[in-house]
């Protein structure tokens, strides 16, 4: 069958982004923001733009459920980045876009720069469940940056763990920016991961553009 068209002739307009969809973007905007206990129900349906009424529909477990799928969904998105950026740009470039993930979303209001992946990780001890989703987020974006320096010469063990600085670093810096309420930890963090990459690199006679 073909596709169907308007009177005039012109294809009929994209389908509205379903409910769920909508639901899950408000709330990863407003875990980053006011993490998981000051996240609202009916701020999550506006935010996303979304029938309030349909919270229940897509996610009856309310709001564990919700932000438990918002978080998993912010872990699936920010790897898929990294890989990506690690296939057409390198190791040194993904790094600085590591941090950018975050400040565009808020980049005129740095007193809410956030992650919705590290406000799951606090929901210990209240929910396991939802801070175990927030490890695996971490560890997934930890295992292609790990790959990557593999991939440059470096053992193993020495790239598991500057992977793990990575996402660590940025997101304390994270932390550092939304009490200062300034951009600047994010940038001293990026920048601090370009030299300390310089230096495990030279270390291993290995080199990144």
């Amino acid at each position: 069958m073909g596709i169907s068209r308007l009177a005039d002739g012109q294809p009929p307009e994209p389908r509205r982004r379903d409910g769920r969809t909508l639901l899950l973007n408000g709330a990863r905007q407003l875990l980053a923001e006011k993490g998981y206990a000051g996240m609202e129900l009916r701020d999550v349906a506006e935010r996303g733009h979304a029938p309030r009424g349909s919270i229940y529909h897509h996610f009856p477990g309310g709001k564990v459920e919700l932000a438990r799928a918002a978080a998993e969904l912010e872990g699936t998105t920010i790897r898929d980045q990294i890989e990506r950026s690690l296939e057409d740009r390198g190791l040194r470039q993904t790094l600085a876009m590591f941090g950018e993930l975050f400040r565009r979303r808020v980049a005129d209001h740095p007193e809410r720069i956030g992650c919705p992946v590290a406000a799951a990780a606090l929901a210990r001890p209240e929910d396991p469940a939802l801070a175990a989703a927030a490890t695996a987020a971490f560890q997934s974006w930890e295992r292609p940056i790990a790959a990557a320096l593999r991939d440059e010469g470096l053992g193993a063990g020495d790239a598991e763990i500057f992977a793990g600085l990575v996402v660590s670093t940025v997101e304390g810096a994270l932390l550092r920016a939304r009490a200062a309420g300034s951009q600047e930890p994010l940038d001293s963090a990026v920048a601090g991961l370009d030299q300390a990459l310089d230096g495990l690199l030279a270390a291993s006679g290995s080199r990144v553009p």
